[in-house]
């Protein structure tokens, strides 16, 4: 049966599926983990009701403040992640839906929970191959972003609401393992980096899809 938040903590070991298999992950995977929920912090300010007009309702039907059992209920094949999320905690699915018109065969979406279970964060994976495409139906809806900042292969951009919604991209990955983010957040989101490294779970860091 899927596992609820009641069998989950902070403080224990998040590396089992709900059918018991090891979430052992892919090096990309793990490597990226830590940087797909630190948000850039300049974001540049997007129109006033944009960002919330396209994800104001939710990612890939998951509206924010959704439970963790509820996010089971939706996608039961996913697995439960170590994150640097205030819950210390993510729950990983790989979905392949279209997401802003755009294909993603074979990919996944990791939502984030806050301190109570809740989802407070998605990052979406597209397909490097769609870096130009997804660029430039962000641009459409939200405007130019902040210029991009890069750092051991790792580019970022991203646009902040006035009411502090956040969406940002983060490109990263080497030859045929580069890989596309896109992360939405609620206003008001922050990564909890130090408290979640001193967690039991972070024990083991090979976590992921």
């Amino acid at each position: 049966p899927p596992v609820t938040p009641s069998r989950w903590s902070p403080t224990r070991e998040i590396s089992r599926s709900p059918s018991g298999k090891s979430c052992t992950g892919s090096k990309l995977m793990r490597d990226g983990f830590l940087p797909l929920f630190l948000l850039t912090t300049t974001c540049i300010a997007a129109p006033a009701d944009s960002l919330k007009a396209t994800f104001g309702g939710g990612v890939l039907g998951i509206p924010w403040g959704a439970t963790l059992a509820s996010v089971v209920g939706t996608y039961p094949q996913g697995d439960h992640v170590f994150a640097v999320t205030p819950g210390c905690r993510a729950y990983w699915v790989k979905e392949g839906q279209q997401f802003l018109g755009i294909p993603r065969d074979g990919k996944g979406v990791l939502f984030g929970m806050d301190r109570e279970n809740h989802v407070a964060i998605a990052s979406v994976a597209f397909d490097f191959g769609r870096k130009a495409e997804l660029h430039g139906t962000l641009i459409s809806l939200f405007g130019a972003p902040a210029v991009a900042t890069q750092s051991d292969r790792i580019t970022r951009y991203g646009w902040r609401s006035p009411e502090g919604m956040t969406a940002s991209v983060t490109e990263f990955g080497e030859g045929t393992q580069r890989i596309i983010w896109l992360t939405v957040s609620v206003p008001g989101y922050r990564a909890e980096k130090d408290a979640c490294w001193g967690q039991p779970a972070a024990n083991n860091r090979s976590r992921g899809p």
